[in-house]
């Protein structure tokens, strides 16, 4: 691109009367740039909340929707104090392995087992009931 004496009036026109300072359009182009990565980032830190949010396993989902290592054998214990026949039973403890139920103690009754079965798998989460530590008499 030539330069022509107009470009250079414009130029010095400019620079003259301060409406073009070269160190505001640094800044400009600066900010502009600034901008953009607080963007990206914005988006980016929205995605990771998002994902964040449903991270938790199910079986390691709590009472309250909480983490906890316990949670699914937390959530089964509960729904057994829900059940009016099996509320009372202070002899079967629960404990989890992942997404299985191990049930473990005694049990004077094999139909109340078979009710603790159907209650722990009615959890959200549970994938299998273990029996074979609980002793019926």
């Amino acid at each position: 691109m030539k330069l022509h004496s107009r470009h250079l009036l414009t130029w010095g026109f400019l620079v003259m009367n301060n409406k073009f300072k070269p160190l505001n359009s640094l800044f400009l182009v600066v900010a502009i740039a600034f901008l953009g990565a607080i963007s990206a980032c914005q988006e980016r830190n929205g995605l990771l909340i998002k994902d964040s949010s449903n991270s938790i396993a199910i079986e390691r989902t709590g009472i309250d929707g909480e983490y906890d290592r316990s949670g699914l054998a937390k959530r089964v214990a509960q729904a057994f104090t829900k059940d009016a026949t099996l509320k009372e039973i202070s002899t079967v403890y629960v404990a989890q392995n992942n997404r299985q139920i191990i049930l473990k103690g005694t049990i004077s009754d094999r139909d109340l087992l078979e009710k603790l079965v159907e209650v722990a798998r009615n959890v959200e989460g549970v994938s299998k009931v273990d029996v074979s530590q609980v002793e019926v008499f």
